[in-house]
């Protein structure tokens, strides 16, 4: 897998009635025997903030997320952890535990190498 651009999006609201302003889209383009596609992982904002002060105590997420933010990173880590979401070109986790475990025990070798591109 070849990533092409991953990037992190906090929404904002459309429209007065809408919700979107508690969600994050991250987004990661990829290729994969020479087919482009584009993945996008859709979560409640308040995951990442959950999330983020216990991935700061592991020093793999440390050191990634001095240069990276938890929604430019989540994408990627979907990928890299379950191969159905290569399949998929959308996921929506609505469950914090669903949205922890993409980023618990992660393939550090493959993650490092997919991000050596955006170094």
């Amino acid at each position: 897998m070849l990533i092409h651009h991953i990037e992190g999006i906090e929404l904002e609201k459309e429209k007065p009635n809408t919700s979107e302003d508690f969600f994050n889209r991250s987004e990661a383009s990829y290729e994969i025997n020479g087919v482009k596609q584009t993945f996008h992982l859709l979560y409640v904002r308040y995951f990442e903030e959950k999330l983020e002060e216990e991935l700061t105590q592991h020093d793999f997420w440390k050191q990634h997320l001095q240069k990276y933010k938890i929604r430019e990173l989540a994408a990627l880590a979907a990928l890299s952890k379950n191969d159905s979401y290569l399949k998929r070109k959308r996921v929506y986790i609505n469950e914090y535990e669903d949205f922890k475990s993409l980023f618990m025990n992660p393939d550090e070798k493959t993650l490092t190498n997919l991000l050596k591109p955006f170094e």
